[in-house]
């Protein structure tokens, strides 16, 4: 499979950065100084996912039970961020956080975790790495990882001004699909 260049791999994380935001707060915006020597990485031996949190590719948000809607993203059209009623999901040593759920036209395309603060950033990273392997580090001066795979990308990040961090899976193939209607 043809992978694509650093001006892609940049350009989806910059995208999947509007979309995806850090909760309530903005990241702060400061010049990337670019990795010259990244290169691109995919994930661990068969860890890559085909979906997130047990929500697969491509669900019909209408087969989920207790999901309750959170907001509304104006990206593509109109994408549709979700939380799960009772949800308990857990990260490594880092406390229980709120997981967003995100749809397009019904049909799951992304999860995405935001944390708060210094030591639940490093829970979270430790516990990605140790079941997804390292990432990418397509930035100098900045704390944020990438992962391509066949289908899922991923991405870590955190904002040291904010104490926010964000780390998210998506489906490259609905994001084309988005990208051409």
């Amino acid at each position: 499979m043809k992978r694509p260049g650093k001006l892609k791999i940049l350009v989806t994380v910059i995208l999947m950065s509007s979309l995806a935001g850090c909760a309530a707060q903005t990241m702060n915006i400061e010049p990337n100084i670019p990795n010259e020597n990244a290169k691109i990485v995919g994930f661990k031996p068969g860890s890559e996912p085909d979906g997130f949190d047990g929500i697969r590719w491509e669900t019909e948000l209408s087969t989920l039970q207790g999901m309750k809607h959170y907001r509304t993203d104006p990206s593509h059209g109109g994408t549709e961020f979700y939380l799960k009623e009772n949800n308990t999901f857990k990260f490594g040593k880092g406390r229980l956080k709120t997981v967003q759920y995100g749809f397009w036209k019904g049909q799951f395309f992304v999860g995405m975790i935001t944390t708060q603060g210094h030591s639940n950033w490093n829970a979270l990273k430790e516990a990605v790495f140790e079941k997804y392997g390292e990432g990418a580090k397509p930035f100098l001066n900045r704390e944020e990882f990438l992962w391509l795979g066949e289908d899922a990308v991923m991405a870590l990040r955190y904002d040291e001004p904010d104490k926010c961090g964000l780390f998210y899976i998506r489906s490259e193939s609905m994001l084309k699909r988005m990208a051409s209607e």
